[in-house]
């Protein structure tokens, strides 16, 4: 019986799965758009309801890289134009720099010869820093006395700042003025001569107003070495107001002549000075003739001066005692006729710089020079300072002069204690 029922509801079951799949069978195949028309298909939308939408976007999308691509162009054609002109405008400065360093040196030496009466005994070549700028230009002198600070027997004169200019000719490629911390001037080319144009200056003394035009003729030998320079000075009227007005006369003032040595080192050396003149018809006169004579051994130099007409208080030797660097250690002088006698020694503090003179006469040191610096200090009065020693007989000092200030102060002969400066 339960397998009879077991059997009958299996029956049953088939057949309703034989009506239902024939019922789907049948309304699929008699409609087949309806079912289609409710199943999502894709291809059955429009195109044009989204394609505007992503048109839009990519057009967007591309246009916004294109303006990238144009800034980032332009850019680099912007940076690309500021590193040529900095390495054209590094360009211009480094030949301007090699151009200088190799006029400057004759230009300066032959300036130097022309208004100082000391020896140039040499000149160092302009060194150049990184490649855009002059480093120092340094030189040495045979000095015939010693009191002012720093090394004054090797100055060192600074090529760069804002005081300092160079003025070419591109044309000619000479320089044709400079301005340097000795020397204001303009120059002029010959063959083998170089004028120097000084600057300007007015005088008024008791014979007038006189505005006074320096111009120095400098002559080189066929080794390219200063041999002779003539010093003339144009003399005008002067207005009330230091204008210059009707030219007067042309005074020669002064003539130098060198010698050199198989070393090519200068042996010899004259300055012939003329007495000045006020007035066209006022005689030309030599006033002076100082002749030298420099002899070089190893690092010292003895130099012979004479005058003439002879003087025998100035006339005589001296001689400068330099180390292997052209650093001065000491001076000394013996005139003709043996009545004055001294040297002059030379201290330094730890910059190279001079710290003490010590003045020994006829072998007893009478004064020193004390040189004290203050170039770091906003608050000093002053960047030099120098104070004379006067020295007694026991070789101690009793009297300082502070030169700066005029103040003095005075040592205690009992406690050896310095007084107050007053």
């Amino acid at each position: 019986m339960n397998q009879f029922r077991k059997v009958r509801s299996l029956v049953r079951k088939l057949f309703l799965g034989f009506v239902g799949l024939f019922i789907f069978t049948m309304t699929f195949s008699q409609n087949p758009d309806t079912i289609k028309n409710h199943l999502y298909n894709p291809n059955n939308y429009p195109s044009q309801d989204t394609t505007p939408v992503i048109d839009s976007r990519e057009q967007f999308i591309r246009d916004s890289i294109a303006a990238r691509e144009k800034f980032i162009q332009d850019s680099i054609a912007v940076r690309l134009k500021f590193i040529q002109d900095s390495i054209a405008r590094r360009q211009r400065m480094h030949d301007s720099v090699v151009f200088l360093k190799k006029e400057l040196p004759k230009l300066l030496e032959a300036s130097l010869k022309t208004i100082s009466d000391q020896i140039v005994a040499f000149v160092r070549d302009i060194p150049v820093i990184g490649d855009s700028m002059l480093g120092n230009f340094t030189y040495g002198l045979l000095p015939f006395s010693l009191e002012q600070p720093f090394t004054p027997w090797k100055p060192n004169v600074s090529l760069t700042g804002k005081s300092i200019k160079f003025k070419s000719d591109k044309t000619t490629q000479k320089v044709i003025s400079m301005q340097v911390p000795f020397m204001t001037c303009s120059f002029g080319y010959g063959n083998n001569l170089i004028i120097i144009n000084e600057q300007s200056a007015v005088l008024n003394n008791r014979w007038g107003n006189y505005y006074k035009m320096p111009i120095d003729s400098v002559f080189y030998d066929k080794s390219g070495r200063v041999a002779k320079i003539k010093r003339y000075v144009n003399f005008y009227q002067a207005s009330a107001t230091y204008q210059k007005g009707a030219f007067l006369f042309t005074h020669l003032s002064e003539v130098k002549q060198f010698e050199y040595n198989t070393s090519n080192q200068i042996s010899k050396f004259q300055v012939v000075s003329f007495c000045d003149r006020w007035k066209a018809a006022d005689p030309k006169k030599v006033c002076n003739i100082a002749n030298y004579t420099i002899t070089k051994q190893g690092n010292n130099y003895l130099v012979n001066r004479q005058n003439d007409p002879r003087n025998n208080f100035s006339d005589g030797n001296f001689t400068s005692e330099f180390d292997e660097n052209h650093t001065l250690k000491s001076l000394a002088f013996t005139n003709a006729s043996k009545t004055e006698e001294w040297t002059t020694f030379v201290e330094l503090n730890e910059a190279g710089d001079v710290s003490r003179y010590i003045y020994k006469v006829k072998g007893v040191v009478n004064k020193t020079l004390l040189v004290n610096y203050y170039l770091n200090d906003p608050k000093a009065p002053f960047k030099v300072e120098t104070i004379t020693c006067i020295f007694e007989d026991d070789n101690i000092s009793y009297w300082q002069q502070n030169n700066m200030t005029g103040k003095v102060r005075e040592r205690s002969r009992v406690t050896g204690e310095w007084g107050p400066w007053k």
